[in-house]
């Protein structure tokens, strides 16, 4: 009986283990699932997060953001500011003052002997009298508006304060310049460092076949074992070329990023080519040209016209002004603070007020002649900005000239290279060339390519300074 019942125990313990056994497989299983769903989504999530960039949309990011064009936007901000600041001197200018007096010793004034006033004419020194004015506690509360009629050196000002404006204006017009060019040679960075790795794959993928076919061959007996090491060599080779230009490449996007106020934990991919640019730029808008869409030499031109204002403005100190005023009084005086028994006394008056500056110690000459020499200096400046720029664009334009010669004759290598590089591969293959000969041609064909990339990048760039120094926009993008 015992034996029977440790049996049926016995078959329910298996029993329960093997249960426990299928739901510890379920639940693995569902988790194994769930895990790889999770996985699934992260990469959608993750392809879904990747920025697809162009050129323009990089650049509006990074002017959205940059702090230079921010302090610039700022400072034009500060500048309307000041100019509705100097507007509002053409307002009336009103105030209310109140004033309570508690007079220890009472004001006086003399009447002198002979007065028809009531109690002249004795008491004092040689019958002048002294009479007691006023009371023990004096109050009064007034008003006063002052508005201009006419300030030559109030309307010079606000002339002054609205190009101001224009001259902090100009200065955005720089910083935004200088962003857009910066990310355009960033732009390009990556481009380059993406296209030289290619080539470099590319290089790869021939140099491994290449060893392929060499160890077949030596396999058949066909090539010596020195090929066979020489190939695996070239293979090796090109590898650090890879790797460090991949280097290239994440330093170059990071660069982007940071420019373009984009985090760098956020994939991006440039959906333009270094060949898209070369293709869309239009050298024949190059061929004449001038700097006075310069921003630089556009906001001198701006300051200088400040200056002259400045200038007009320290002569109209010379000049007159005529303004009107109004007040209106309303004072009482008494012995003690019982206010409702005051006598509260009402007065007012308006008028024109003229003034006429006659002399200042010299001192409005003076601040002429600086504001005359702060011209001459804005002059010397844009004079000299003009031809610097001019020379920096007409070494850009040759920059472009050049490296727009150099295209046709890399475009001609490549199609060499390439014909050189088959020509080489059958020649090794069928036993007439040497493995030097399709190694020396592959080498060719790589230096070819990336020599052409670098034109290209140098075109490109050369176009980007000239931009800059015109003002223009030469490869419409």
């Amino acid at each position: 009986m015992k034996s029977k019942v440790a049996e049926i125990a016995a078959q329910m313990h298996r029993y329960a283990f093997s249960r426990s056994r299928f739901i510890i497989l379920i639940c693995s299983a569902l988790l194994s699932v769930g895990l790889q769903i999770g996985a699934t989504a992260q990469a959608r999530a993750q392809i879904s997060d990747t920025l697809r960039l162009t050129l323009e949309e990089t650049v509006e990011s990074a002017i959205s953001g940059n702090p230079d064009v921010l302090l610039a936007q700022l400072s034009v901000k500060r500048a309307n500011s000041q100019l509705r600041a100097v507007n509002g001197g053409f307002l009336p200018q009103v105030g209310i003052d109140g004033q309570y007096t508690r007079n220890l010793k009472r004001p006086v004034f003399f009447l002198p002997a002979g007065s028809n006033f009531p109690g002249a004419g004795g008491g004092g020194s040689e019958g002048v009298t002294v009479i007691e004015a006023g009371s023990d506690n004096s109050y009064q509360l007034a008003a006063q508006a002052n508005v201009p009629i006419y300030s030559r050196e109030l309307i010079l000002n606000s002339r002054a304060a609205k190009t101001a404006v224009n001259v902090n204006e100009r200065g955005l017009d720089i910083s935004r310049n200088d962003i857009r060019m910066q990310v355009k040679k960033a732009y390009y960075d990556v481009l380059l460092a993406q296209e030289s790795l290619k080539v470099l794959q590319q290089s790869l993928q021939n140099a491994q076949r290449n060893f392929e076919n060499t160890r077949n061959q030596f396999a058949q007996e066909l090539v010596p074992q020195y090929d066979v090491i020489r190939s695996e060599v070239q293979v090796e080779n090109i590898r650090p070329d890879i790797l460090q230009a991949e280097n290239s490449l994440e330093a170059a996007t990071s660069n982007l990023k940071l420019l373009a106020n984009i985090p760098d934990e956020i994939p991006v991919v440039l959906v333009q080519t270094l060949q898209e640019f070369l293709n869309s730029s239009n050298t024949e808008l190059l061929t004449s040209f001038g700097v006075e869409n310069n921003p630089s030499l556009k906001q001198l031109d701006v300051q200088e016209m400040l200056q002259e204002q400045q200038v007009q403005v320290q002569q109209s100190s010379y000049f007159p002004s005529v303004s009107a005023f109004g007040n209106y009084a309303y004072q009482s005086q008494a012995n003690n603070f019982n206010f409702r028994e005051y006598l509260w006394v009402r007065t007012s008056g308006v008028g024109l007020q003229l003034s006429v500056p006659v002399f200042q110690g010299f001192v409005r000459s003076r601040q002429i002649e600086q504001a005359k020499l702060d011209l001459e200096q804005v002059q010397i400046q844009k004079q000299y900005m003009s031809k610097s720029l001019t020379i920096q664009a007409k070494n850009a334009l040759n920059r472009v000239k050049r490296a727009r010669a150099a295209l046709a004759a890399q475009e001609k290598n490549i199609a060499q290279a390439q014909k050189g590089f088959e020509i080489a591969q059958v020649s090794y293959r069928s036993g007439v060339g040497t493995f030097i000969d399709a190694n020396d041609a592959e080498l060719a064909l790589t230096q070819s390519r990336l020599s052409y990339l670098e034109v290209v990048y140098e075109y490109l760039n050369a176009i980007a300074d000239f931009e800059q120094l015109t003002g223009g926009n030469g490869t419409g993008n």
